[in-house]
């Protein structure tokens, strides 16, 4: 569908010759220069396409968790960008470029900081891990890429970001990308000063709603597969941390879930 001649080629080699592609997560063929100019783009898109929360209190509180954590990782000194969807589903949701997005719906289900704090260090490690942008280029022909980094292709940026949104394949992560993003997060949100049993406590809370037939955490198990082994896999990666501790709760966030709830 998004087959190009060889014009929409060359020129994305070119500038990923001088930019360089390297990345935590590997070798790409989009440099990290490429991989924030792209997220600029696909940002725009999910403006479009969704309904952004626009409490200024609310969104300065997200962007401090965010940047807290974001400070700890390899990719600090890159710009990242954290959103709060106005969404009731409990969700959350990176792309590539350092973008995060966070439903209100699943803040209102985590009833403590660590908890929230545990879902971004997960999403901002799809990023750092470009986990986010490997999706976009199993997806994506290279020409398509380069054509939609040339400003070529604003129909293939749409249909991304319409997938994601949608739950669809570019919303979906391999077993082995989540278990990866949950060990960078729970290392991440440690570093960062929040408590790491976060993590645990906020994927047993949703495993019991989900068994409880609670729907509204549907997309969420969908997103992110295999939700039992990964709650023991966290479990045994605390315990081999030994004695752990960090930021729990805080009045501000309790604050912030009142108003967007």
């Amino acid at each position: 569908m998004y087959r190009k001649t060889l014009v929409f080629v060359i020129p994305l080699l070119l500038i990923a010759t001088g930019c360089g592609s390297g990345g935590i997560g590997g070798t790409s063929g989009i440099s990290l220069d490429q991989e924030w100019q792209l997220g600029q783009q696909l940002a725009a898109q999910v403006e479009q396409q969704s309904q952004l929360v626009r409490d200024p209190q609310a969104v300065a509180y997200i962007r401090m968790v965010g940047e807290r954590i974001h400070a700890v990782t390899p990719l600090a000194d890159r710009p990242f960008d954290f959103e709060i969807i106005n969404d009731p589903t409990v969700n959350a949701f990176s792309i590539p470029g350092g973008h995060v997005y966070i439903n209100s719906g699943l803040i209102a289900q985590a009833d403590k900081v660590d908890e929230l704090a545990a879902v971004m260090a997960h999403e901002i490690s799809h990023v750092v891990a470009r986990h986010a942008l490997k999706q976009v280029e199993q997806q994506q022909e290279i020409a398509a890429i380069g054509s939609i980094l040339l400003g070529q292709s604003p129909g293939a940026l749409s249909q991304i970001v319409a997938q994601i949104l949608a739950g669809g394949a570019m919303a979906r992560f391999s077993r082995a990308d989540e278990k990866q993003a949950d060990d960078m997060g729970l290392d991440f949100m440690t570093r960062a000063g929040y408590d790491p049993h976060g993590m645990l406590e906020f994927f047993q809370k949703l495993l019991a709603m989900d068994q409880g037939g609670n729907s509204s955490v549907s997309r969420f198990f969908r997103d992110h597969p295999g939700t039992q082994d990964r709650i023991n896999d966290i479990s045994s990666r605390i315990n081999a941390m030994g004695r752990t501790s960090g930021i729990v709760d805080d009045p501000d966030y309790q604050v912030i879930r009142r108003r967007l709830m």
